[in-house]
């Protein structure tokens, strides 16, 4: 740290740390503890404090105390011994007047979120571009994530939170804005990267993808392309929306550009490394695959099916549990992957659904993958959830099996 450094510096991005002197207080341990709170909204508040009566109605509504400025008091008190335990000199602690709550120190301490705040301030103050995207650009530095991530559940955190996320969203676009003008897309794409990594959102992947693209990098785009669209589904049971499925669009059409022949594109259309079960792809992928072999079967005349698997809760209902949800999907997933021969092609749809093209057989053959994929699950099921199967001829409307054929475990898993 240098000599002009603050003597104490609080980060509130992200997670929640106080460094004094260069060396991070250890407070991990008092992170959950109302006086940790206390310290957290005086801090936030900086020279304005906080009235008694607001840090009661903040600690205390929920509890039936009978004398909860009492019980402020002794949170306060705390504090002091925590803050004194942690290596702070005794000028740095928490004082009360005229009924506020304040925050103490001989000099200024440095906050993140303040510090983010005169950074965007500065940049909508700027005239000159290039001093408007310096300004950005440190804004962006210092945003490591949400707000006090572990009070996520406390309104006043909340709304914080979603106040700073907005503006660090704004702070990314006016970012893209000034770094596509100078077709900066290097800096773009981390900063982009970064977005994403911090919040899982669409927007934040379609931007790395065209950063990709305007590289020349369209192998890199796809397979963004591929895991966004494996992150939907797996997380939120999404679809693609617009933007992402042009960009899907886009890959298709300018990606050829970088082979020069035959040789070289096929090369890059195989597998790297062929793997061992069906082959699973996106759901938007599947789609193509599932028309392309309808038409294969219109001309030579052979059969196809499709097969769905819909995980369910016993009584063959919607499964609220997602925690059951991801897991049984996740087994079922490598029950159907090790079940289907090289040539047959799969695909999550949602968070519990499953579609299956099984092509070049007929349905008793099908039956029969239906029951070894089903022996493969029962080997190491999730218990409480189950799941319909249901077959249909690919050139039919009509299914062979019946919608509500269910499997469900029988007895209990073993006791532990």
């Amino acid at each position: 740290m240098s000599e002009n450094s603050p003597a104490l510096q609080v980060r509130m991005l992200g997670d929640f740390s106080i460094a004094y002197h260069g060396q991070t207080l250890p407070m991990k341990k008092s992170l959950a503890t109302k006086a940790m709170t206390v310290l957290q909204m005086l801090l936030y508040r900086g020279e304005q404090g906080m009235a008694r009566e607001a840090l009661i109605d903040a600690l205390f509504c929920d509890e039936s105390n009978v004398d909860p400025l009492n019980n402020l008091k002794v949170t306060v008190s705390n504090l002091r011994r925590i803050l004194a335990k942690a290596g702070l000199p005794p000028e740095m602690t928490v004082r009360a007047k005229n009924k506020r709550y304040y925050f103490t120190a001989p000099e200024p301490v440095w906050l993140d979120v303040a510090a983010f705040d005169q950074w965007n301030a500065k940049a909508a103050a700027a005239t000159d571009e290039e001093e408007k995207l310096a300004y950005l650009l440190q804004a962006n530095k210092l945003y490591a994530g949400d707000f006090l991530p572990h009070l996520e559940g406390e309104d006043w955190a909340t709304v914080v939170a979603a106040d700073y996320r907005q503006r660090y969203f704004e702070c990314v676009k006016q970012l893209a804005v000034l770094l596509q003008q100078r077709e900066q897309w290097e800096e773009l794409f981390n900063i982009a990267t970064r977005a994403a990594a911090l919040h899982h959102l669409e927007e934040w992947q379609c931007l790395r993808i065209d950063c990709l693209m305007k590289l020349g990098k369209y192998q890199e785009a796809k397979e963004v392309y591929d895991q966004t669209v494996r992150e939907l589904e797996a997380e939120f049971g999404a679809k693609p929306s617009d933007a992402l499925t042009q960009r899907f669009h886009q890959l298709s059409r300018a990606g050829h550009v970088s082979y020069e022949t035959v040789h070289e594109l096929t090369g890059q259309l195989q597998e790297g490394e062929p793997a061992r079960g069906a082959y699973y792809c996106s759901y938007p992928s599947f789609i193509d695959v599932y028309r392309t072999y309808s038409r294969m079967m219109e001309r030579t005349g052979q059969s196809g099916y499709l097969l769905l698997y819909w995980l369910t809760d016993p009584h063959g209902q919607l499964l609220a549990n997602s925690r059951k949800a991801t897991l049984a999907a996740s087994k079922l997933k490598t029950a159907i992957s090790g079940s289907l021969r090289r040539g047959d092609v799969f695909t999550q749809f949602g968070r519990d659904r499953f579609l299956v093209i099984l092509a070049g057989t007929n349905r008793e053959n099908c039956e029969l993958v239906d029951k070894r994929i089903m022996d493969k699950y029962k080997q190491d099921p999730v218990w409480g959830v189950s799941f319909r199967h249901t077959l249909q001829a690919m050139t039919s409307s009509d299914p062979d099996l019946s919608s509500n054929c269910i499997w469900q475990p029988v007895t209990p898993p073993p006791e532990m």
